[in-house]
């Protein structure tokens, strides 16, 4: 995974998602799409787990709009940003591998393509067999396309902030078997004291067919799979940017 921008850098992971993603703020129109899912596939939700949550983006606006919201991820640092962002957040530090929380909730979000960063088999498992038995209603899922990405690719993003000017270099390639390796280069521009710092990351993410999601909820679970954060947008395998599979119990 990019262990420095989730790690030592986590404080610029929000503009470093705005400037790849060119668009400011769009954890709300994420968020009140997860919202419009509790609404349509369930009457009530009151506790939801985000995993794979970083600083809280979705965990802090769905803490805001009345949920009782745990967010649950591995680096510490973002988990205490998120905290200090919202002291009423309940936080778990953990793997997806060896999750084991002995709680259950209504609901779980994995959102923006953390559920890739499972390399094994053993892994994938134990943290999808723990939210078959941990989550009572419903799970949204959320991945890139990557039915649709380039075998290779590059791409240079710029960004700001109040704090910080921020270059960033992409570079991947997908293997045959839906696995990303990226390589990224950081140019990060401090206003404050004038001074820019260069900084290689890099990450694997081991994309998941759909129908190997399916196998791992079983026939209890039923499935709707959306194609970006919006109810009217089905997936479509050759046209949609996200893959956001659905699973809910009927009741």
């Amino acid at each position: 995974m990019k262990t420095k921008i989730y790690e030592n850098l986590a404080e610029l992971f929000p503009l470093w998602r705005e400037t790849t993603l060119g668009k400011i703020g769009h954890e709300n129109e994420e968020t009140n799409f997860i919202i419009d899912v509790f609404k349509r596939f369930s009457e009530k939700i009151e506790t939801v787990i985000d995993l794979g949550g970083g600083v809280g983006l979705h965990s802090g606006l769905l803490l805001k709009a009345g949920y009782d919201v745990t967010l649950f991820d591995q680096s510490e640092k973002a988990l205490a940003i998120a905290k200090k962002n919202n002291p009423n957040l309940e936080i778990i530090q953990g793997s997806f591998e060896t999750i084991d929380i002995n709680q259950e909730y209504d609901a779980a979000i994995c959102m923006w393509s953390t559920l890739s960063y499972i390399f094994s088999e053993e892994g994938r498992t134990n943290f999808y067999n723990w939210q078959k038995t941990h989550i009572k209603k419903l799970i949204i899922l959320d991945e890139a396309n990557f039915y649709r990405y380039d075998k290779k690719f590059h791409k240079i993003y710029n960004g700001e902030n109040e704090n910080y000017k921020l270059k960033v270099i992409r570079d991947w390639e997908l293997t045959d078997t839906n696995l990303k390796k990226t390589n990224f280069v950081y140019e990060i521009f401090d206003k404050k004291t004038g001074k820019t710092e260069i900084i290689d990351d890099a990450e694997n993410e081991q994309y998941v067919e759909i129908e190997q999601l399916q196998k791992y909820f079983g026939s209890e679970w039923k499935l709707e799979i959306y194609g970006d954060y919006n109810l009217d947008n089905r997936f479509d395998k050759e046209k949609s940017p996200r893959i956001i599979p659905v699973f809910f119990r009927e009741v």
